[in-house]
């Protein structure tokens, strides 16, 4: 996925690639490759780098991440998926980093957006995140979408906030969970290793029309992948997953004595 920004931030300072690579102390394709998304550079390059191109060190965190450079923008990565999330009729999810973006509380949020990047982000970044989550969570909890997911155990017990964070993030879930259009279902440590694990996180999105799609989301930011070969494997790979995954009700239960076990901290 090319970083537009950085190859703009790039053009704009009216040097060449090539001389922007000798001040960093690099070769001319290893600007090209973090400027086309293929690699990025060092913490310790980083420094040169925002100097030659003018720029703060957090817009240049913000150019190669895909975070948002100010208040008012959002990648254009996120906006196309946030459309067409709305537009979808289900979403089967297998989420492994945190708990899963539709299910989380506002203060679960709070705390998780606050912590995005290198140099920090914005009050007004947060706010944002807060109000877009809850936004998104409308039609979860109005029945218009079909939610299923699968939380490894480790999400779970990965800390945002304090425990009391915590403790109320999961009572939400569950409470959620006992929606009839939403399945939350946990892999635990015992699962071990298993195929949509070794494939991280991602989405498989589907509509009215069209064929089902996969959304996959890391640092560069996110993609739909629409061969359907592909999502065909990523499916298969999730109904894997569910095979060895807790029941509904064990995973409720499961949910509720973590969400106690958060409380007694």
């Amino acid at each position: 996925m090319r970083r537009t920004r950085l190859i703009d931030a790039r053009k704009a300072t009216g040097k060449t690639q090539e001389q922007i690579a000798e001040f960093i102390g690099v070769d001319r394709t290893t600007l090209g490759k973090w400027e086309r998304g293929e690699s990025t550079p060092h913490p310790n390059q980083r420094g040169p780098y925002a100097e030659v191109l003018g720029v703060a060190m957090s817009a240049l965190d913000s150019m190669l991440s895909g975070l948002p450079a100010d208040q008012a923008e959002m990648p254009e990565w996120l906006t196309t998926y946030l459309a067409m999330e709305q537009s979808a009729t289900a979403l089967r999810a297998h989420e492994p980093r945190a708990v899963y973006g539709m299910l989380q509380t506002p203060r679960y949020v709070e705390h998780l957006a606050g912590r995005a990047g290198i140099s920090g982000v914005s009050s007004s970044f947060v706010q944002r995140t807060i109000d877009q989550r809850l936004h998104r969570q409308k039609r979860v909890r109005n029945g218009d979408l079909q939610v299923e997911v699968i939380q490894p155990e480790s999400a779970l017990h990965l800390r945002v906030g304090d425990p009391s964070v915590m403790a109320e993030q999961l009572r939400t879930m569950t409470e959620l969970a006992d929606l009839p259009n939403v399945t939350v279902r946990i892999t635990t440590y015992d699962a071990g290793q298993y195929e949509a694990r070794r494939l991280g996180d991602f989405a498989i999105v589907t509509h009215p029309w069209g064929n089902p799609r996969v959304h996959v989301e890391g640092y560069k930011g996110g993609e739909f992948l629409t061969d359907q070969e592909t999502v065909a494997y990523f499916m298969a790979a999730l109904d894997d997953a569910e095979r060895i995954a807790l029941s509904s009700r064990e995973s409720r239960d499961f949910m509720l004595r973590l969400a106690d076990s958060w409380s007694e901290r």
